[in-house]
């Protein structure tokens, strides 16, 4: 049996797919998951990351810094935080994370049916119908975590 793995490199694992959502989506929910894993568990992040955060703080600050000098219409109110935190397609920031969650979780739910013994297409159509989703996006997440095939049964078991 294998030792389980520290708590420390459970949350590089989540920082690394947190890094990988926000460069790819510039998702900043994603960045500020990172941020708040390492901190917590003494991780590493990568700069773009940090310049994430760093452009979240200095946006926020310049706010703050105004109304300490006087100026009555620099306020920090929820449309004021929404405007700063909008993702580079003026999104809201954290759909990309719950995308790459529930793409996880499909990928995950067509291995495991897999190894009960239903066919690949068969799968993925009982996997369409639980999720409420294409066959598109359960072929996508299996191609985006193809690496699920390769878990072993214990460890697709607990997750």
């Amino acid at each position: 049996m294998s030792k389980l793995p520290s708590a420390q490199e459970i949350a590089r694992g989540e920082i690394a797919v947190m890094v990988e959502i926000f460069e790819r989506e510039r998702d900043a929910s994603a960045a500020w998951r990172a941020f708040s894993l390492a901190r917590k568990y003494g991780c590493e992040l990568p700069e773009s990351i940090n310049s994430e955060i760093d452009r979240f703080a200095e946006a926020v600050g310049s706010i703050a810094e105004r109304a300490h000098q006087g100026d009555r219409k620099a306020t920090i109110d929820n449309e004021t935080v929404g405007k700063i935190w909008k993702n580079h397609k003026n999104r809201d920031s954290g759909g990309a994370t719950f995308r790459a969650r529930r793409d996880y979780d499909i990928a995950i739910a067509v291995e495991r049916l897999r190894r009960n013994g239903y066919s690949a297409t068969h799968a993925v159509t009982v996997i369409c119908k639980q999720h409420g989703v294409s066959k598109t996006t359960v072929q996508d997440a299996m191609q985006l975590h193809a690496d699920v095939r390769y878990m072993g049964t214990d460890e697709l078991g607990a997750l």
